[in-house]
């Protein structure tokens, strides 16, 4: 059974100006509005987990997710959409994500358009095959030749990329309580357009409903002298390490055009990489902290990667909280690298913040899964469901069709675990069984799956993996 959300279908609700509300044709036939019941089956069987699967594929917690203590924003938006796209951000506030951070840059004609890189040619291209510094392009003119990119084939689609002004649009109509748009201003810009940049959010997302964060500081400043209320976030510098890595590993990722594309994008964020002058610039410090407070006066934060923080979380947190500066983390060498350090925090030393490259679910289960329900499934996928433990991934259900016959099935720490024996007949209830690890990784983790491949277990090792703990 596939789980796949439904691309196609959001596009159209976005192209129509629905933006996801959810609003139903009154003239759709009565019989066509029955529940399917699989899907109502599947809705049970969450709901015993402690979770609902939403219309648009998004495995959200009923109750409180604590995960960990901290704060989520999604990093330009959903994983599951093209990064900075209008379905991103709607994906990702569907996902209960408490912040959306996206990118935004000025073309030469002083619009402001949602765009990381400098350049086109990586998250999207021109129907010219033109590649255009995003500084130079006319955005009446040359706007319209853009385009965003398959995730999946990296060919151009009819979409084009939004301005800022259509996705704050969106935004709005589809933002709960409590929802904000953390605006990452690229680039340096002048006083004028800065503050073209702040009339527009205050406009169209009203106060409280956005802040600001850049890695230029002089940016920030100039919005504190146009908005003196506005929360800003200053972005450290990566360190020279975190840095040196992704230089690494763009360079063993050469024979993949994406993952090269992509790191390379992340290292023209520091122009002066690689040169005797680069330095990390640490602002994590006492003297720091004054300079950001001459700078910002009041009501900003601190972001920091997460190589530097992991090291000296206990200074950090005791320095910040003396001074009422939230703080967030961030990486430039992948979700899995900045999600296992924060794991190993204690509660009291991690960020108010992190901000992620994965899902809600995805993130937030290695700190809470909430106590299961007995259920006992109504259809067939939901039976299997029924007699497995806690740990099951939920994101992973289509593994199902082919392991559960096998005695096994795909856990959240990305491996497989073997349940039962292959002799037993039915399967015993879950806390009767025997679960015995099995050492193959078959998770890819978000923004990094490649290719497809066969992961059923050959005879020979289906043996081997079920022999039962000795006392």
């Amino acid at each position: 059974m596939q789980l796949n959300l439904h691309k196609s279908a959001v596009t159209l609700i976005v192209s129509a100006g629905l933006l996801l509300s959810g609003c139903q044709s009154t003239s759709k036939p009565t019989e066509d509005l029955k529940p399917d019941p699989e899907q109502t089956a599947l809705q049970q069987a969450f709901a015993a987990r402690g979770f609902h699967r939403t219309p648009l594929g998004n495995i959200n917690y009923m109750g409180d997710n604590a995960c960990g203590g901290m704060q989520l924003q999604a990093h330009r938006g959903s994983i599951r959409y093209n990064e900075n796209s209008i379905n991103a951000v709607i994906d990702a506030l569907d996902n209960q994500f408490r912040v959306v951070e996206i990118d935004v840059r000025l073309t030469n004609d002083d619009v402001w358009v949602i765009h990381h890189d400098k350049a086109t040619g990586r998250a999207d291209g021109t129907v010219d095959n033109q590649r255009r510094k995003i500084a130079n392009i006319n955005y009446k003119k040359q706007w319209g030749y853009l385009r965003e990119r398959n995730l999946d084939t990296g060919q151009l689609t009819n979409t084009v990329p939004p301005s800022f002004l259509a996705l704050a649009k969106a935004f709005r109509l589809s933002a709960r309580h409590g929802q904000q748009l953390n605006i990452e201003i690229k680039g340096r810009a002048g006083k004028n357009a800065i503050e073209m940049l702040d009339y527009l959010a205050f406009k169209t997302l009203g106060e409280g409903q956005y802040f600001y964060s850049s890695l230029e500081l002089d940016t920030l400043s100039k919005m504190r002298n146009i908005n003196d209320t506005v929360p800003l976030y200053f972005i450290q510098r990566p360190a020279l390490a975190s840095l040196q890595q992704l230089s690494h590993d763009m360079q063993r990722g050469a024979g993949n055009d994406p993952l090269y594309e992509r790191n390379k994008s992340l290292i023209e964020d520091f122009e002066d990489f690689g040169t005797r002058h680069y330095r990390e610039r640490r602002y994590d410090n006492p003297k720091g902290f004054a300079q950001l407070k001459r700078k910002l006066q009041r009501n900003f934060g601190l972001v920091v990667d997460i190589r530097q923080y992991a090291k000296e979380s206990a200074r950090l947190t005791r320095l910040a909280r003396a001074n009422g500066v939230p703080l967030a983390s961030y990486t430039v060498n992948g979700q899995s690298f900045h999600a296992n350090l924060l794991s190993k925090l204690p509660q009291s030393q991690r960020p108010d913040y992190a901000i992620i490259d994965d899902t809600q679910y995805g993130f937030c289960r290695r700190y809470n899964l909430p106590p299961m329900q007995a259920y006992q499934g109504s259809s067939e996928l939901t039976k299997q469901m029924a007699q497995l433990p806690q740990d099951l991934d939920l994101q992973r259900l289509s593994l199902l069709t082919t392991y559960f016959p096998q005695h096994l099935y795909p856990t959240i720490d990305g491996s497989l675990k073997s349940f039962g024996s292959q002799q037993a007949g039915p399967v015993d209830i879950p806390g009767q069984n025997t679960y015995i690890p099995v050492f193959l990784d078959t998770h890819a983790g978000p923004k990094q799956q490649q290719t497809e491949v066969d992961l059923t277990p050959a005879d020979a090792i289906q043996i081997e993996i079920r022999q039962k703990q000795q006392d």
